[in-house]
């Protein structure tokens, strides 16, 4: 006859495997199934591709240097993904002033109003929101038919296809993800049929 101390711990040794085998084996592969059959795109990293290549993600900001690109906000850790993360200045700071208004000023130089852009003023909190506002990508449309000779309209065109609804049809506002439209914005340029 085992004692009760013994039995006690059996039951605890056989509670702890059914756990490791259903919380560590099964209920992931069964969820992981699951986001890969209902999400597939989302459930690989909503990758993008062209000619065949990874060129990003559309969860993420890049880097990017053209002048003929829709800008992104500017990321305090250069858009890497280690360490992701804001300056961290307080808004009563100079330095955080002299920043904004360097921004600003090259904004203007442009001609992109950096009122209507503010958001491309100050990093957003991980560095890496690829989102701008519908009217902020608009406003980039000007700077960008000059120094291509792309016509205007068939820039704003292109903004309004990559506009994404609020959330909910409520939360926030009507948004863009500059890493989808530069990219169809890229294709566009070399001629090539995007995926």
């Amino acid at each position: 006859m085992k004692s009760k101390e013994t039995h006690q711990w059996e039951i605890t040794i056989r509670f702890l495997f059914l756990s490791i085998i259903f919380l560590g084996f099964l209920y992931p592969l069964t969820i992981t199934g699951i986001g890969g059959f209902l999400f597939p795109k989302q459930a690989k990293g909503s990758l993008i591709e062209s000619n065949g290549q990874i060129v990003g993600t559309e969860l993420f900001a890049k880097k990017e240097t053209s002048e003929i690109l829709f800008r992104y906000r500017p990321s305090a850790a250069s858009y890497s993904t280690l360490p992701s993360g804001a300056s961290n200045l307080s808004p009563s700071s100079l330095d955080l002033k002299d920043l904004v208004e360097e921004r600003k000023k090259e904004l203007m130089l442009m001609g992109i109003n950096p009122i209507i852009c503010q958001e491309l003023l100050y990093t957003s909190g991980s560095g890496l929101d690829p989102h701008i506002t519908k009217e902020c990508a608009l406003e980039q449309t000007k700077h960008l038919s000059s120094v291509t000779g792309v016509n205007l309209d068939s820039l704003k065109t292109l903004v309004l296809q990559y506009v994404e609804s609020p959330l909910f049809g409520f939360i926030g506002r009507g948004r863009v993800n500059v890493t989808k439209l530069n990219q169809k914005w890229k294709q566009m340029q070399m001629g090539t049929n995007p995926k």
